[in-house]
């Protein structure tokens, strides 16, 4: 199956060089995520989270689903936020998820907490702080008039798979193993995307000048000089591919090697026509190396390579490749932007705005949440997650947990 041009096959992990067994490469998806799918993963957790909290009742209580473990919920009201409940019993389940999945004796608890720099209270005032702070979050949406469509859902859908690897049914495979479907984690991300959209209303920020670009280059000239840009071509070896398979794949790739070097056939052209990554439609272009991250064996060989240079047969865990590098920055200084090649440029225009948008909506949110009205009630004495902190192992007996 191709995969998208922002996640080519070239960016995974390499395996064992035994070639594993199909259950075998399976279980090392699920141990061994991607970059971009351990951010999907945090966004899972993050809106399962404040799913619950965004969903208010009629009755001006914040509440979440009834826990249904042993231990003993002291019910009222932790704290009220502009004259809404925060119930006790939400806070208590979201602390005693944490406690009771890793921490389970009075020890172990009171050691973690001490290392964090924590006690019960604090560790529950951090906990309200979170949910008070959502919840203000979804008031903000509603005032800005913030919505969020099913197209919304669908772009983010379509580009967490594309993230993930480009392959929907290894997307939804993955998402099953947290109890999601397609639908729930699309209501999930509901929050994320809205506080997208308040991000842009409310911070909002003018695309930075050349000026400022050509300055930030050359304060960070370290990580961008020395980029190579390559194209590839792609021959895919299956994972559970035989000795003869794979013989036959290099055979078939070498051929096409030796008509490249013969000159009977453009790269471009050869990446269109025989190129088994999605890239192919784009000559085989996969970007700067400087901008993602690609295998070591590919990366090895690409470092190798100056501009107009073609490589031999590489050998990744995705087959055999054969790479071309296209374009390189070597430069001692930039004094103009249009130096800069214009993907690293677009790059860091991003960057800069993103910082610029950081500051402005963390300033913006300061301000909005100090203008709210947050009462928290004192912690009560038999919270199930209150312990007596001189339990705590000593800081050399101990390991941190995290």
């Amino acid at each position: 199956m191709a995969v998208s041009k922002r996640s080519a096959k070239i960016k995974r992990d390499p395996v064992p060089e035994a070639a594993p067994s199909k259950k075998q490469v399976k279980q090392a998806r699920k141990e061994k995520l991607s970059k971009a799918g351990k951010i999907v993963l945090v966004v899972i957790g993050i809106a399962a989270m404040l799913l619950s909290v965004s969903a208010m009742a009629c009755s001006g209580v914040l509440n979440q689903v009834q826990s249904q473990e042993d231990y003993k919920l002291t019910g009222g009201v932790a704290a009220t936020v502009n004259g809404v409940n925060i119930k006790e019993d939400t806070v208590t389940e979201q602390i005693m998820s944490l406690r009771q999945s890793s921490y389970e004796s009075d020890e172990d608890w009171a050691t973690y907490l001490s290392q964090q720099g924590l006690t019960p209270e604090s560790y529950r005032e951090n906990v309200i702080d979170s949910i008070a702070r959502q919840y203000l979050l979804t008031q903000a949406e509603k005032e800005y008039d913030i919505t969020v469509s099913q197209d919304d859902l669908d772009e983010a859908w379509d580009e967490a798979v594309e993230n993930y690897g480009g392959d929907e049914d290894t997307f939804v495979d993955m998402i099953t193993q947290f109890g999601f479907t397609k639908e729930t984690y699309q209501e999930n991300t509901k929050s994320s995307l809205a506080q997208e959209k308040l991000r842009e209303k409310v911070a909002s920020v003018e695309d930075p000048t050349d000026d400022q670009i050509v300055s930030y280059i050359n304060e960070n000239l370290d990580t961008y000089n020395d980029a190579r840009r390559s194209s590839h071509i792609l021959f895919k070896v299956a994972d559970d591919a035989t000795d003869e398979e794979s013989a036959e794949v290099e055979a078939k790739a070498q051929e096409v090697l030796d008509k490249l070097n013969a000159g009977e056939v453009e790269f471009a052209d050869a990446a269109k026509e025989y190129s088994e990554d999605s890239s192919a439609d784009d000559g085989g272009d996969v970007g700067w190396d400087k901008l993602t991250t690609f295998v070591t064996e590919y990366q090895d060989a690409l470092s190798a390579l100056s501009t107009g240079q073609m490589s031999g047969l590489v050998k990744t865990t995705y087959g055999y490749h054969i790479i071309l590098c296209t374009d390189q920055l070597n430069v001692e200084s930039v004094s103009s932007a249009d130096e800069i090649p214009e993907a690293i440029r677009d790059a860091i225009s991003s960057k800069i705005k993103t910082e610029e948008e950081s500051a402005k909506y963390s300033t913006w949110l300061n301000d909005y949440i100090d203008k709210a009205d947050i009462k928290i009630n004192e912690m009560p004495e038999d919270a199930p997650y209150n312990v007596d902190m001189s339990k705590a192992k000593a800081d050399e007996d101990t390991d941190s947990e995290e």
